[in-house]
């Protein structure tokens, strides 16, 4: 069970609604459950970092965007915020979170027609519906969830603060009930270092090149491993406060393992901790491939516990069986859930009958998966899949359930692994979380915060600071060290809150400096991805100069410029609104022009009356103001007069920049974006997570061709 940390330090509220929607769907429920099964017996892993903002939420110290947009009443939202709900409040997978209610499949399709399509009341039951449907079934039983289904439509304002009051009585429960299930001995509980690193790179990210030798490394090689030794004692810590005992057992993040990390896990007390087949057959030096018959599966190998001994120190570890696992995963989702679970219990009497016959020693089947991303794509939230699964396992006499530390109890026999390969649970490698060039520049840029920190606390100055900012300016680097701010940067993971990520990262790092009193690097304050762009900008192809008149005069009066399609762009983050349909850009040999386009469906009196900022984060910063009395202001940069720019509001918004407002004579790039606005409320900005760099050629000459 894992969320990252969702909140910047400085601020009271986190981000993203993760934590919330799936503790009202997902942490509870899956250890609730066991009351019906006292023969299951399950290890639930938790990750800290999930736990602090569980008891944040329920303390009253924080809460989320969602959250308070859910409390505004209907008749108050405003238009930015009726925007930010049509543009988040479907965050839900629509087959089995959507589709099936009448009123939220309606407003889904209604909100397609822009947010005027909407009156007050659907508003009002969009707020309900969006956190009525995270709730998970098994709590549908009860007040306000069973009446709130029953009614459907034509909610009120106190049954929509009703529900939200649920959702917080609802995570008061889940600490309190895994307490309860552990201490009667049918859980095992295990945990994760506290803010989700990736161990081994945090020991020396040099590691990366034993799995992967044509790996390119970040430009400073990190190597810190007593940040990872505070990781691992202080969520052992703070699992022993809640529990009253240490846990024996660790899921390092990700899977992920090297033999630098064995002597920390041992010397704080953990006995035993779990990885991924692959990892297993890559240190024994057979095949990853499951069609190979030498694989671990068809030998027998993966069905036992091994120990690794390091440095004096020794380490029980078991293996996942990587098939199995993702069949409950991937797989079973959209199977019938009776057929799923007698599935999954006969390719268990499978592996029973296998080991039979070639006299392994093993007889254990670890089956380990992430704990809430699978079941909203079940029916059900898997329920109908979990009773089937639980009543034939109970009742089989040739299977049993057992937590790790049981069986490591009951079996004392462990095979010695004489060699741990380096990796994760994903590609028996690293290369989700370093290599590509923006997880090389994350891992720079904490590289740098975290050296200036150093070296501050080392300093006349460091010993006069406050304490106290010192120690969130290092817990900010231990939430920097996390793993999913890189599981979002590089090519291999996109979804809608890429921006987000990105931006609570830099975010993070940059409060650090801010504590501290030094200027924040320029380079914090550009995103780090950038592999969004590609599919929706064209870089400029000529020199052009247009005629600044709001008015697209001819075809070929912006042919040559660069564009930025927001629409297409918008269609990846699955906003439901716009109000900007593309940014064209593009430079003559002393002018750069920006002319945006409004989106066709918004009302033009509305873009006439919004306000437009355009801020260049290089060569230098200089912020652009188009406010809607089209009047224009320089908020911050060059100390040239404002009346050089010229801006015109018509069909479109034309702007004339002269470059010489930029202090930098041999200028070759530009990175800017757009940030609308409206009445002093936000709309929307342009890249969401990047900046559009348009790339100026040398001379006129060179420009068709460079």
């Amino acid at each position: 069970m894992h969320q990252p940390y969702y909140r910047n330090l400085r601020d009271a509220n986190f981000q993203m609604p993760w934590v919330r929607l799936h503790g009202v769907k997902d942490y509870l429920d899956m250890v609730a459950i066991l009351d019906e099964f006292p023969d299951i017996k399950q290890t639930f892993n938790l990750v800290p970092s999930l736990l602090e903002q569980i008891e944040e939420y329920t303390s009253g110290k924080a809460t989320d965007r969602s959250f308070e947009l859910s409390r505004i009443p209907a008749a108050e939202l405003t238009q930015s915020e009726k925007n930010e709900i049509l543009n988040s409040f479907f965050s839900a997978h629509y087959p089995t979170m959507i589709q099936p209610y009448r009123r939220y499949r309606r407003l889904k399709e209604i909100t397609s027609k822009g947010f005027k399509a909407l009156s007050i009341q659907d508003f009002l039951d969009l707020q309900v519906w969006f956190n009525l449907s995270w709730i998970d079934p098994i709590f549908r039983n009860e007040t306000p969830i069973s009446d709130l289904f029953k009614k459907g439509e034509g909610f009120k304002e106190e049954e929509k603060l009703s529900l939200l009051g649920k959702h917080i009585e609802i995570l008061k429960r889940i600490i309190p009930k895994y307490r309860q299930v552990q201490d009667r001995g049918q859980i095992e509980i295990s945990v994760t270092p506290f803010y989700h690193p990736i161990l081994p790179l945090l020991c020396d990210t040099d590691i990366a090149k034993k799995s992967n030798p044509g790996i390119i490394l970040p430009t400073n090689r990190f190597s810190h491993p007593e940040d990872a030794a505070y990781q691992i004692n202080s969520a052992i810590e703070y699992y022993a406060h809640h529990f009253d005992r240490k846990p024996r057992g660790m899921w390092p993040s990700e899977g992920s393992v090297s033999p630098d990390i064995i002597p920390i896990i041992a010397e704080a007390g953990i006995e035993w901790i779990a990885t991924d087949e692959e990892i297993l057959a890559s240190s024994l030096g057979k095949p990853t491939d499951r069609n190979n018959r030498q694989n671990v599966s068809t030998s027998g190998d993966l069905y036992q516990p091994y120990i690794i001994e390091l440095e004096d120190y020794k380490l029980a570890m078991i293996f996942r069986d990587h098939a199995l696992s993702d069949r409950l995963g991937f797989v079973y989702a959209n199977w019938d859930p009776k057929q799923a679970a007698q599935d999954f219990v006969n390719k268990l009497i499978g592996i029973r009958q296998h080991l039979k016959n070639i006299k392994s020693p093993g007889r254990l089947v670890p089956v380990i998966l992430d704990g809430e991303n699978a079941w909203e794509y079940y029916a059900d939230d898997g329920h109908e899949f979990f009773h089937h699964l639980y009543s034939l396992l109970s009742d089989h006499p040739e299977l049993q359930t057992t937590t790790v530390s049981d069986y490591l109890r009951e079996c004392e026999s462990r095979t010695k692994l004489v060699r741990l390969f380096p990796g994760s649970w994903i590609n028996h490698n690293f290369n989700i979380w370093i290599g590509h060039e923006e997880d090389n520049l994350a891992w720079d840029l904490l590289h740098k915060a975290r050296k200036m920190l150093v070296e501050f606390q080392n300093s006349e100055e460091g010993q006069a600071i406050d304490p106290e900012k010192l120690k969130i300016a290092w817990k900010e680097i231990y939430i920097a060290e996390g793993s999913d701010w890189c599981w979002w940067f590089g090519d291999e993971h996109q979804g809608q809150n890429n921006e987000h990520f990105d931006s609570l990262f830099r975010s993070n790092l940059m409060y650090i400096y801010e504590l501290l009193g030094k200027d924040i690097p320029a380079e914090l304050l550009k995103p780090v991805r950038s592999n969004f762009l590609s599919s929706n900008l064209t870089q400029p192809t000529d020199f052009f100069t247009p005629i600044i008149d709001g008015k697209n005069s001819s075809f070929y009066e912006w042919y040559s410029a660069g564009y930025y399609d927001c629409i297409k762009a918008g269609s990846t983050m699955h906003r439901a609104i716009h109000h900007t349909k593309g940014i064209h850009f593009g430079f003559d040999e002393t002018n750069i022009y920006i002319r945006i386009d409004p989106d066709p469906t918004t009302d033009r009196s509305i873009f006439l009356e919004t306000d437009f900022l355009i801020e260049f984060l290089g060569p230098s910063r200089l912020l652009i103001n188009i406010n809607r009395a089209k009047n224009i202001s320089k908020i911050e940069g060059s100390s040239k007069g404002q009346r050089e720019i010229i801006a015109v509001i018509e069909s479109f918004l034309e702007m004339q920049i002269p470059i010489n407002l930029f202090p930098d004579k041999d200028i070759f790039q530009f990175d800017f974006r757009l940030m609308v606005s409206h009445n002093g409320e936000h709309l929307e900005t342009w890249p969401p997570a990047e900046v559009i760099s348009m790339k100026l050629p040398k001379a006129k000459a060179e420009s068709i061709f460079w």
